[in-house]
């Protein structure tokens, strides 16, 4: 269990929005984006002291632009305010097979078999989140071979193709026929030929 986060630094870069309701209150629709960005930017400078302070390493906070992105899916999906926001801060952790136990204080959501909309990726989800005012905090582990593919997915896959591309490479992956990440490239561009 020492591999992981502790509860004590996950509770120093958790961040109440100021936005003054539990997330899963926060309507998308009728809150102004501008109030959320602006929100959002408060966090990401508390959490750069905090980072500075730790000499936290691996982690990494959604770029405006990402955070855009999924705003704009989420809105047209019909998703919440917490479902959009629920990885601004994240980590990466990189183990050589994926563990059987997690700490208490985590909920676990596994993609060990995929996603619902299958696009080749990989690992295991981990979510703390303080309490209701909280924006929740991501632990991602990629572990054993997944981590190369979740590597290479998200260098030239992820977000720039259909999720059926990601499907197929992991399936030639796992099959040994993809094996580099030449190969990878050399496949996906004959993916994109065809």
């Amino acid at each position: 269990m020492d591999a992981f986060i502790s509860k004590e630094i996950l509770d120093m870069l958790s961040y109440r929005s100021s936005l003054g309701k539990s997330l899963k209150q926060i309507s998308l629709r009728e809150t102004p984006l501008e109030r959320i960005l602006d929100d959002i930017a408060k966090y990401r400078s508390s959490y750069i002291d905090v980072l500075v302070q730790e000499n936290l390493i691996g982690s990494r906070f959604k770029s405006e632009d990402s955070i855009l992105r999924k705003y704009e899916k989420t809105l047209r999906t019909g998703g919440g305010f917490k479902q959009c926001f629920n990885d601004v801060l994240g980590f990466r952790l990189r183990f050589g097979e994926y563990p059987d136990t997690f700490p208490d204080y985590f909920r676990v959501v596994d993609l060990r078999q995929g996603k619902k909309i299958d696009d080749g990726y990989r690992a295991i989800h981990l979510y703390y989140q303080r309490d209701n005012l909280a924006y929740p905090i991501e632990v991602q582990l990629w572990c054993g071979k997944d981590y190369l593919f979740n590597l290479w997915s998200h260098r030239h896959v992820y977000k720039y193709q259909a999720p059926e591309v990601g499907q197929m490479l992991y399936r030639e992956y796992s099959g040994g026929l993809i094996q580099t990440e030449q190969d990878f490239l050399s496949r996906l561009r004959n993916l994109k030929v065809n």
